[in-house]
C-alpha cells in the first residue's frame, strides 16, 4: 500500500521552531517525531512504499533521515503555496489507485489494518472528537457514517459538530479532478460530496494534532499517557428531558437542571456524549423523522449555550410493534433489534465511535435502558430514581438518585 507524507508546507504557526525544518522533525523525548510516524507505519508492514511531498527548503532533513534505511522513500520537492489538494494534484502521475494520505503535523500511533478494513476500499476519513472545534475542519456524517457536510475551520459553524478530520486519509485517485488553483484537500473533497461516498472513520486511538505551539506544548505533555476515552450513553425522555409531556416540537423541549449539572462537572474531559431513545411516536404517526432531527438540534443548541458542550450523536428506533394507530406508519410496525431493551443501537454506538466498553456509563430512568446497555456489554449501567438516597447495587445496574450520581462521575 503507497503511504504519501505530505510536509509541503512552511510551518508558520509554529514559528520559531520550523524556520528551518519540517514540523515533523520537531523533537519529543529527545528524538525527532517523525521517528515516531515511521515506527507506526513500520509496524503494519507501510514503509516499503512511502512518499513524502516536502516544501523544496526541508527537502535535505528527509534525505538525511532515510539515508541508513532500508526501504527509500520517494522524496519530492515542490515549492510550498499549492496547498494539501493542489499538492496531490500536481503529483496525481505518482499516486497509485488507492493510497494512505498523512499531514505530517501530527503524532499517531494507530491500527492501520482495522482502519483499512472498515469500509473496505472506500475514500474514508480518519476522524476523532476535537477540544477546538473551531479551529479544526469538522464533519456531519448520516446513519451510514458517510459524510455529507464538511464543516471549515474558522467559520461560524451553526451547526454543531466535535468530529474533526484528523489529517490520516484512505483515498482512491479518481475522486482528484484538476484545477489550477490553490486548493486544500477539504475542498476538493468538498465539492466531491454529492457524487463521491467519503466514510467517517472515528477512532479514540492515539492521536494529537501539533500544529500550533499549544498543541505542541500539550503533545510534549502527553503523549507517553494512556488516557483512556470514556464515553457516556444518555437515554433522553426522563433522563436528559421531562417526559411529562410528549415532545413534537421543540417549544415542549424542558431540559432538567441537574442534567446540566452533571454535563457542567464531566465536560472538560472531553467525553464522547451519546443519546439513544426509543421513539415510537414515528411508528405511530405522532412525529416524522424530520421533526425529531430538529428537536434534537435544537435540544444541542439549548445545552450549548448552558453548558458549552452538545450530545455528540443521537440513535433512535422508531419502530413499534403493536398497530391501531390512525396515522401510523405499517413498515415500521416490526420487532426490530434497536428497541430497547434490545441493544442493537448500543451496539452501533460502540462500533460507531470504536468504543471500549469498560469506559461506557449508560445513564437512563427504565430498567429497558438498563438491559439494553448489559445486552451490549456495558458494565457501569446507572438507573436513575427520584429522591434515592442510598445506592443499590444489583448485577446489571446501579439504582441511585441524579444527584448521587452528579457526586458519582467527578
Amino acid at each position: 500500500m503507497q503511504v504519501v507524507l505530505q510536509s509541503g508546507g512552511v510551518g508558520s504557526r509554529l514559528y520559531p521552531f520550523t524556520v528551518d525544518k519540517p514540523k515533523c522533525f520537531l523533537k519529543l523525548n529527545g528524538k525527532p517525531i517523525i521517528d515516531y510516524q515511521y515506527k507506526n507505519l513500520k509496524k503494519y508492514n507501510l514503509h516499503k512504499k512511502l512518499v513524502i511531498i516536502s516544501n523544496e527548503n526541508h527537502v535535505h532533513h528527509f534525505q538525511r533521515y532515510f539515508n541508513n534505511k532500508k526501504y527509500k522513500p520517494k522524496i519530492i520537492s515542490e515549492k510550498p503555496g499549492l496547498g494539501s489538494g493542489g499538492s496531490l494534484l500536481r503529483n496525481i502521475k505518482l499516486l497509485e489507485k488507492t493510497f494512505i494520505l498523512i499531514y505530517s503535523d501530527i503524532f499517531f500511533d494507530i491500527n492501520f489494518p482495522k482502519f483499512l478494513r472498515k469500509y473496505k476500499n472506500e475514500n474514508k476519513i480518519f476522524s476523532h472528537k476535537t477540544s477546538h472545534k473551531f479551529d479544526s475542519d469538522v464533519v456531519i456524517v448520516d446513519k451510514k457514517n458517510i459524510i455529507k457536510k464538511i464543516i471549515k475551520k474558522k467559520t461560524n459553524k451553526k451547526i454543531l459538530s466535535n468530529t474533526s478530520i484528523s489529517g490520516i486519509f484512505f483515498l482512491k485517485k479518481n475522486f482528484l479532478y484538476k484545477t489550477n488553483k490553490k486548493i486544500d484537500l477539504a475542498d476538493l473533497i468538498l465539492k466531491k460530496l454529492n457524487k463521491t461516498k467519503f466514510y467517517s472513520y472515528f477512532s479514540n486511538e492515539k492521536f494529537f494534532d501539533f500544529g500550533t505551539h499549544d498543541r505542541y506544548k500539550k503533545l510534549k505533555k502527553n503523549f507517553q499517557s494512556n488516557q483512556k476515552k470514556i464515553a457516556v450513553i444518555f437515554d433522553r425522555d426522563g433522563t436528559i428531558i421531562s417526559e411529562k409531556k410528549f415532545v413534537n416540537s421543540t417549544r415542549k423541549l424542558k431540559v432538567f437542571k441537574k442534567f446540566y449539572k452533571l454535563i457542567k462537572r464531566i465536560n472538560k474531559k472531553n467525553i464522547i456524549l451519546i443519546c439513544i431513545t426509543n421513539q415510537s411516536g414515528i411508528a405511530k404517526g405522532f412525529i416524522s423523522e424530520k421533526k425529531l432531527e430538529k428537536i434534537h438540534s435544537k435540544l444541542n443548541s439549548i445545552m450549548y449555550k448552558k453548558t458549552g458542550t452538545f450530545i455528540d450523536r443521537y440513535y433512535h428506533c422508531p419502530h413499534y410493534p403493536i398497530g391501531g394507530y390512525k396515522k401510523e406508519i405499517k413498515k415500521l410496525k416490526i420487532i426490530c433489534k434497536c428497541r430497547k431493551p434490545k441493544p442493537g443501537l448500543f451496539l452501533k454506538a460502540i462500533n460507531d465511535f470504536n468504543l471500549d466498553k469498560k469506559n461506557i456509563y449508560n445513564i437512563g430512568n427504565t430498567k429497558s435502558d438498563m438491559l439494553a446497555g448489559y445486552s451490549a456489554g456495558i458494565k457501569k449501567n446507572f438507573l436513575l430514581s427520584e429522591n434515592k438516597k442510598n445506592i443499590y447495587y444489583t448485577k446489571k445496574y446501579i439504582e441511585l438518585s441524579y444527584e448521587n450520581l452528579i457526586s458519582k462521575l467527578k
